[in-house]
Formats: C-alpha cells, sequence, structure tokens
C-alpha cells in the first residue's frame, strides 16, 4: 500500500537518481512506462490510467540529463519525470513530458529500473506509437518481449508479433535494460498520427493492456475524442483536396488564355 508518512529514499548514482517521498508495499506490481512518442499515444494511455485510477506520486527521477523545466498540471507544480502507484491495481506508471538526452538515457533507464526491481516489479510494459502519415487505416498493435513471454502473447489475436525492428530513446534503453535484470521487458506498439495528439492509438493500447493484465481501463472517452478528431481530419483533408483542385484548374485557365 501507499502511505504518506515516508522518510525520503533515494537510489542512483549522482547522474540519475529515484527519489521516493511514499512508502510502497506492493506484490510484484506490473511497471508500465508512457514516455513522449508519436501522436502522444503513451502519454495519453498512461495519463488516462493515473487520472481513472486516482493514482498517487510516489517518487520521481531526478538527473542531469532532462532539461532544466518545472511542470504544471491544473496550476500545480509537478516533478517532470514522475512515477505513480495504484495499491488497488497493483500497478506503477511512469510518465513525463521532457526527453531525456542522448547520452544520458542509459542512466536513466538503470536508475529507474534498479529502483523497480527493489520495490518488486518482474514485468514492465512500454507503451509506443508508430508514425504513420494520416490517420492509420488499421489499429492493430504489435508487441515485442524477451523470449520466456512470446508464447503467451502469441495467444492474443488481436496483436501481431513485431518481427523485426530497433525502439530508440529512452523506451530502447529501458527495454535493454530489462535483460540485465530479472525482469521480463514488453513493448506493445501501435500506429499513430504523427503530428497531433492521437487518442484512438491509445484507446489501442490500453484495450492491449486490459486483454494481458485484466487492468480495467475505461476507453469510452477516448473513443469519443478519437472520432472528433478524425472527422477534423477528414475535414482538413477535403478542405485541402478542394484547393489542390482549384488551383489545378486555375492554371488551367491561365494556359488556355496565355
Amino acid at each position: 500500500m501507499v502511505k504518506e508518512d515516508c522518510e525520503v529514499r533515494v537510489l542512483g548514482a549522482p547522474e540519475a537518481q529515484v527519489v521516493q517521498t511514499k512508502d510502497i508495499s506492493m506484490e510484484k506490481p506490473l511497471l508500465i512506462c508512457g514516455f513522449p512518442s508519436a501522436g502522444v499515444v503513451r502519454t495519453i494511455a498512461a495519463n488516462s490510467i493515473i487520472e481513472q485510477f486516482k493514482m498517487h506520486e510516489v517518487a520521481h527521477v531526478r538527473s542531469r540529463y532532462m532539461p532544466s523545466a518545472a511542470v504544471f498540471i491544473d496550476g500545480r507544480l509537478r516533478h517532470p519525470f514522475r512515477i505513480y502507484a495504484s495499491n488497488e491495481h497493483n500497478i506503477l506508471v511512469v510518465t513525463t513530458e521532457l526527453m531525456v538526452a542522448e547520452e544520458g538515457m542509459y542512466h536513466v533507464s538503470s536508475a529507474l529500473l534498479d529502483w523497480a526491481a527493489s520495490v518488486g516489479v518482474k514485468e514492465t510494459v512500454v507503451l509506443d506509437g508508430i508514425p504513420v502519415q494520416g490517420v492509420p487505416k488499421e489499429r492493430k498493435v504489435l508487441f515485442a518481449a524477451e523470449e520466456e513471454k512470446i508464447a503467451e502473447l502469441e495467444k492474443h489475436k488481436e496483436m501481431e508479433i513485431f518481427q523485426k525492428g530497433i525502439i530508440t530513446g529512452i523506451s530502447g534503453s529501458i527495454l535493454s535494460e530489462t535483460l540485465c535484470r530479472d525482469m521480463i521487458g514488453i513493448a506493445l506498439l501501435t500506429p499513430a498520427i504523427t503530428m497531433i495528439p492521437d487518442p484512438e492509438g491509445a484507446v489501442s493500447l490500453l484495450q492491449a493492456l486490459n486483454r494481458l493484465y485484466s487492468i480495467g481501463a475505461e476507453v469510452e472517452e477516448l473513443e469519443k475524442s478519437g472520432e472528433v478528431i478524425k472527422q477534423k481530419m477528414h475535414e482538413i483533408a477535403e478542405h485541402n483536396e478542394g484547393q489542390r483542385r482549384g488551383e489545378i484548374a486555375r492554371r488551367g485557365y491561365e494556359r488556355m488564355y496565355a
């Protein structure tokens, strides 16, 4: 369980530290990581879980490899790289609005997973978006995992194995570090709109988490938001196509009377 009266606990090296501000007593909690991505799908999914389950911030990460910045949520100052806990659902969620510098990814991911191991984490799930142009035609979730987890994931026909590729950034660094620990790393990826928030992509990731871990995340509100964005993009596409046809017609007119 999460206790308010915790003696502050710091774990890590000077380059990156996890500062735990509340006591945690959980049985092999699941660690879910949601960082900035295409369509910010993983951030939307992570924040949706945090809000739905009324999770409490229990720790944060400090590192000289992260930008010096203040984050405001509902007018309240928050640490840029936060860790939340839900005793009821036995999960931890990590999220941040900032990018970690390339040279510091090893230090940050190593400190995070050292701390996670110290509180009993055995599985770490990284959520990610695969950038595509326009609205994705398919929303199937792809997965990549360590060998002992593949057979279990393949039972879920709604998902497909990510046959070959590279996951970079802090997500890739975290997955790489799980290989060095008594911990299973899993990546769940879905196609996502590149330039704007994509709630529909976040829905796909949440549904995958529900299937795999029965966390019970609600997706109805995000589905509604996704439909609105899809309609707006359709309207923009139609407007752009109308302008393009008008431009072609105008040029044809100019050639006729040049």
